[in-house]
């Protein structure tokens, strides 16, 4: 019975030792098949590389020939190469060589991996570490990883590139937020050295350039009034110089119409038309209309003048209220500014009473905490509001 049951181990014994043999047979096979189809491609690589190179040497050669001279050409067609054309399709062509060259030594660096990874196989295959699981990948699947592999490697090059181009824009920008901090710092110390303020304070630039943009406009508005009045004044003195020239050389100055006329004398000339009293039909009341229509004309330019001017004036104190409302805006969102409460209104209303009752002529723009901001007179002020009757005017 013993023997029997030693017979029957040493059989499965054998069946093991066969069945791994057969493996191991089958893989050799597999990975010699390989190995043939490497070597059939690296001869195929080789035969390509040998091809490369004759074609270097060829075009090398010829491009000798055209430079040196071929011997066999006639002289008309030796002096039509053009050298430059020839330089420039040979710098081409060996650019074209050295791309397919790197191309081959990467396929040779790729293949001599695979070669290695294969004898590496078969020493663990020998060494009897089957157990170890080693994966056996495709020629098609090795050939997709590569791929992979390549097209994973050129998107960390893009990568790379990019972060390189942002983190050069980042210090840019950087260095110039840098230049305009210290630009602000400097403007603010210089501003605060001219208007005489203390150091530590910081002024509001945009408060400062509304303020000078509104005094600008006002400036070139008061020009324009200034010019006109100068208009005004030299009309009024060329008349009087005329009205005195015709009193020296002894003319007539019975009518009522020569020099600048007044309102109240065309209203009397026009009441005397509708009682009946008209003109006689001379050349000197024809001149005297002339000059009526012309006196008529130049008041109603005068006064088109001064509307204009006054809807100049609506606009720029319209432009200053709509910044005003966006400063105190601006404070309402970030929290330096907020409506009063009703209290305070109540407290303040006999002020604001009173001060209406002394003058009327003004525009109320905004209240905000004890402090009123109205339009008086086209000039913009701030009054400081108590709960007593006193008032403070403060200019800004």
């Amino acid at each position: 019975f013993l023997s029997v049951c030693l017979q029957g181990i040493y059989y499965g014994v054998f069946l093991v030792c066969k069945r791994k043999l057969e493996s191991k047979k089958e893989a050799l096979l597999i990975l010699s098949k390989e190995l043939d189809t490497c070597q059939q491609e690296r001869d195929q690589f080789k035969l390509m590389v040998n091809q490369l190179r004759e074609r270097h040497q060829g075009l090398k050669k010829k491009y000798r020939e055209l430079i040196d001279g071929d011997p066999s050409l006639p002289p008309e067609k030796r002096n039509q190469v053009n050298l430059a054309q020839l330089l420039r399709d040979s710098r081409e062509q060996n650019k074209q060589l050295g791309e397919e060259i790197k191309e081959l030594k990467q396929c040779l660096a790729e293949v001599q991996g695979d070669n290695k990874l294969l004898r590496m196989t078969i020493a663990k295959q020998h060494l009897g570490d089957e157990e170890v699981g080693t994966r056996h990948f495709p020629a098609h699947e090795r050939e997709d990883l590569v791929q992979q592999l390549e097209r994973a490697r050129e998107q960390n090059e893009a990568l790379e590139q990019s972060l390189k181009a942002a983190t050069d824009e980042l210090q840019d920008v950087r260095a110039e937020r840098n230049v305009y901090q210290e630009k602000a710092h400097r403007l603010n110390l210089e501003i605060n050295h001219i208007l005489g303020s203390h150091e530590n304070r910081i002024l509001d630039i945009d408060a400062l350039c509304m303020e000078n943009r509104y005094l600008h406009e006002r400036l070139m508005q008061l020009q324009e009034e200034v010019s006109l009045l100068k208009s005004n004044v030299m009309k009024y003195e060329s008349a009087l110089e005329s009205k005195k020239n015709c009193k020296v050389y002894g003319k007539s100055n019975s009518s009522a119409l020569t020099g600048v006329l007044s309102a109240k004398q065309v209203q009397e000339l026009l009441l005397s038309e509708e009682n009946g009293c008209s003109l006689p039909v001379t050349s000197q009341s024809i001149s005297d209309l002339k000059s009526l229509a012309t006196a008529l004309l130049e008041t109603i330019h005068e006064k088109n003048m001064v509307i204009q001017h006054q809807r100049q004036t609506n606009k720029i104190l319209g432009n200053r209220v709509a910044e005003l409302e966006r400063k105190l805006k601006t404070l309402e969102v970030s929290g330096l500014w907020s409506l009063p409460s009703k209290h305070h209104v109540q407290d303040y209303a006999v002020a604001f009473f009173e001060f209406w009752l002394f003058d009327c002529s003004f525009f109320f723009l905004m209240f905000c905490s004890n402090t009123l901001y109205i339009c008086y007179y086209g000039n913009f002020i701030c009054i400081q509001l108590h709960k007593t009757t006193q008032l403070c005017l403060l200019d800004i």
